[in-house]
């Protein structure tokens, strides 16, 4: 753990809490508290700082509660559990579960309150605030077909959807492939990876991140977090546990023989791009195509200029609208 990071639950943002007191129960000097602050703030943590009174957050955060979570896990998904680390920093929880991979029928769980090389499709950075964000990784090991593996990162779009809703009431979108979206405005994303060989029960790591109670600042994109968008401060552990159930839930509907099929549907009912023109981007080249919903395998299927239609899938380009 950083050890700056020490310092955020030790903040009020109902009380002023002086330099030296901190600096006493960190063990650390008062400039060294000073310099922390500073850095806090820099990541986008909105601090008041008043001579003779000392710190002060201008909002509350959230900090994780592992029992919190625990205690709002269903039963499936604690049984399965073999790791659940909860981390006030960390590079990365992709890289983290990846280290750590379940047995079969298990799941490795990491999240963080600060992600340091937080990262989304084709490696784009992404990060937020600390604790004011859902960033977790799921590695699993489940019984899922190719074609399942493949489209998993719709699959999980779904269960966020669903999660998102049961916590917030907001009725979110979906955009090819991976992004989470509400009214043009970008709330977070899944990065699925896969370890081992397709065709004998590999690990799934399930990336998840959303903007919670604040979005990442400096990013060239419009975004938002739910905390705007539904109007109230929301608990990131009640999330947290919500998405966990949800994908658990979405696994489990996966191994039935028309699991996909049937996810694909409700996928095709949050598509925010649905007859949009849009900008598909491969290497130095762009086309502009009109996107017409997404085929059984989960690839996108697009009408180009000339009015041919074809199917696009998420490794070959990315899509600008």
């Amino acid at each position: 753990m950083k050890s700056l990071y020490r310092l955020l639950p030790l903040l009020s943002h109902q009380q002023f809490t002086s330099g030296q007191a901190l600096a006493d129960e960190l063990q650390v000097t008062r400039p060294t508290v000073s310099n922390w602050v500073a850095e806090l703030v820099a990541q986008g943590v909105d601090v008041y700082s008043v001579k003779g009174r000392g710190y002060r957050l201008a909002e509350p955060v959230s900090l994780l509660d592992r029992e919190r979570i625990l205690s709002l896990l269903s039963g499936e998904v604690t049984r399965r559990l073999s790791v659940l680390d909860i981390r006030t920093d960390v590079d990365s929880t992709n890289a983290w579960v990846l280290a750590q991979p379940p047995a079969p029928g298990r799941w490795s769980v990491c999240t963080a309150d600060y992600q340091h090389q937080g990262r989304g499709r084709r490696g784009r950075a992404w990060q937020s605030p600390p604790a004011s964000s859902v960033m977790v990784s799921a590695a699993v090991r489940e019984s899922l077909t190719g074609d399942a593996l493949y489209a998993a990162s719709l699959v999980v779009g779904v269960a966020v959807v669903r999660a998102i809703r049961q916590i917030t009431t907001l009725s979110v979108a979906l955009k090819w492939p991976n992004d989470i979206y509400y009214e043009g405005r970008k709330l977070g994303g899944v990065l699925c990876e896969l370890q081992g060989n397709p065709l004998d029960q590999p690990v799934l790591v399930v990336g998840i991140g959303l903007n919670v109670n604040a979005a990442p600042p400096g990013l060239d994109r419009d975004i938002a977090c739910l905390r705007d968008l539904s109007g109230r401060f929301i608990d990131r552990n009640d999330l947290l546990a919500a998405l966990l159930n949800e994908l658990h839930s979405a696994l489990a509907r996966l191994t039935q023989p028309a699991g996909l099929a049937d996810f694909l549907r409700e996928w095709s009912e949050y598509d925010c791009l649905w007859n949009r023109s849009v900008t598909l981007v491969q290497g130095s080249g762009q086309e502009t195509v009109v996107a017409r919903g997404i085929d059984a395998q989960g690839q996108l299927i697009v009408d180009d200029e000339s009015g041919q239609r074809r199917t696009v899938n998420g490794g070959e380009v990315s899509v600008l609208w």
